[in-house]
């Protein structure tokens, strides 16, 4: 089989190139790099831009038929006007505005405001939630939100942008329920606007302290205040299909199926199939460096055919992540404004999960939600049409909707698992993330993606000029 030859490829990648060109069959196609890719989303596009632009030679393995990932563009079937329901939200930075330009993407500011026009229920019971007050949630998570900035800031810098910096051991409170941590500080009137602005990290009032304040770094803060950016065509998959062109057809393999990859030598090679050329062309990738973009899931890794030793699959196996999506769809007996999702017999009238977070009003009477899980896999379309369905009927039962919940259409529905891969708090008090972060350059591979910074595009761009990209260059010499 060709496969058997991989060991042999990557054993003599430099001292043999030539014999191990002339041993494959005719129908593969050979190309050597400085750095193979797998992934083709936020991360990882964003290191081939910026590993390209050092003059450094890049390729990049996608499943998709397109690079971006979580990006998502939902388009007016009427109109045609698109609506960002993935990565809504880039921060308006230095790095940011750097890397758009290099792609040639205009940008245009976009705000984000409370939604205080929403109707405000428990979705799982489809009630209306006596007491909640929406004008005084708005009144006071400001302050609230200021002094939860400034004291992690004080108290816990290290905590910006990744766990990289983490220090040991651990402080007590930031293993103990974020809810706690709030109510200590007085911090807990930000926790209703925290939930819906940080989406899908789990059940709030349960989440620790750590992963409550990765999710909500003060740059995210910072971002709040300054404002925000997107592409200026209001389609951010523009930022991709920029990409695309400038990274350039010789050095984009999408569609594409790892079969193999191996890193027994000095170098790396991947095997790879992509169908979206015409047939099914085989590539094998020689390189000097792997970067893996991808989730690191031991379920991800294993579709991607990744050869992890038992020192890597012990450290992977103790992510655990979420499923977060959106679906459009459309139901006449619901009002025009939109709801938003929030508990009645949890803390701080923290919303519970399975559940959407909201429901956005789109035109033409759609709306779009976006929903979340507390399992990394296993949803499927059909489970989250039920899951919306169920809400509906709730809402109907209770008054707060009309018609038939048999009558919801759905327009479009994207799935992300597993999302917000990350550590227990025992697994964190025992050094995990120094042992993640050492797996950086080791066995000439190097990771990238939200478990190595956040579940945020702008935050990931970050950590990568901070500290993926430098230590790259310095491994490629």
């Amino acid at each position: 089989m060709v496969y058997s030859l991989l060991p042999f490829l990557s054993a003599f990648l430099f001292a043999h190139a030539a014999a191990v060109a002339a041993s494959l069959p005719t129908d593969y196609t050979t190309i050597s790099r400085d750095v193979v890719i797998i992934g083709g989303g936020s991360s990882g596009t964003y290191a081939a831009v910026n590993l390209l632009a050092r003059r450094r030679s890049v390729a990049v393995v996608e499943q998709q038929g397109r690079l971006g990932g979580h990006v998502e563009t939902y388009h007016d079937p009427a109109t045609s006007a698109p609506f960002n329901l993935g990565v809504t939200l880039y921060y308006n930075n230095t790095f940011n505005n750097a890397y758009f330009s290099l792609l040639g993407v205009p940008t245009a500011p976009v705000s984000v405001g409370a939604a205080t026009g929403d109707v405000f229920l428990d979705l799982a019971t489809g009630k209306t939630v006596l007491g909640f007050d929406v004008l005084a949630q708005v009144d006071s998570f400001l302050p609230a939100m200021m002094a939860y900035t400034a004291y992690v800031n004080a108290t816990y810098p290290y905590l910006t942008l990744s766990y990289e910096n983490l220090r040991y051991p651990v402080p007590e409170e930031l293993l103990e329920p974020f809810t706690v941590f709030a109510a200590r500080h007085n911090f807990t009137s930000m926790l209703q606007f925290y939930e819906h602005i940080a989406q899908n990290i789990g059940n709030l009032w349960q989440l620790p302290t750590y992963r409550a304040i990765h999710a909500f770094d003060p740059k995210l803060v910072e971002a709040l205040a300054k404002g925000f950016i997107n592409a200026a065509s209001g389609d951010n998959q523009d930022i991709y299909s920029a990409a695309t062109a400038y990274l350039g057809p010789q050095n984009v393999f999408l569609s594409s199926t790892v079969l193999d990859i191996d890193r027994s030598g000095r170098g790396v090679c991947v095997l790879s199939t992509s169908s979206a050329l015409s047939g099914n062309e085989t590539t094998l990738i020689k390189a000097r460096k792997l970067l893996i973009a991808i989730p690191p899931s031991l379920a991800s890794l294993a579709s991607a055919h990744m050869d992890l030793d038992a020192h890597e699959r012990a450290v992977f196996s103790k992510l655990h992540g979420l499923t977060y999506g959106v679906t459009v769809f459309a139901h006449p007996g619901l009002n025009t404004s939109g709801y938003t999702n929030i508990g009645t017999h949890t803390p701080n009238n923290l919303l519970s999960l399975p559940g959407a977070f909201m429901y956005q009003p789109l035109p033409e009477g759609r709306f779009a939600a976006w929903f979340g899980a507390l399992e990394e896999s296993g949803w499927t379309d059909a489970d989250v049409e039920a899951l919306i369905r169920g809400e509906i009927d709730r809402m109907i039962v209770h008054g707060n909707a009309a018609g038939d919940p048999a009558n919801v259409t759905f327009d479009f529905l994207k799935i992300h698992a597993p999302f917000r891969l990350a550590a227990a708090p025992h697994d964190v008090s025992n050094g995990f993330y120094k042992e993640l972060y050492a797996l950086e350059g080791r066995r000439n591979t190097f990771w990238t993606g939200a478990a190595w910074a956040e579940q945020d595009s702008s935050q990931i761009w970050w950590w990568s000029e901070l500290s993926l990209l430098p230590k790259m260059e310095a491994a490629l010499g």
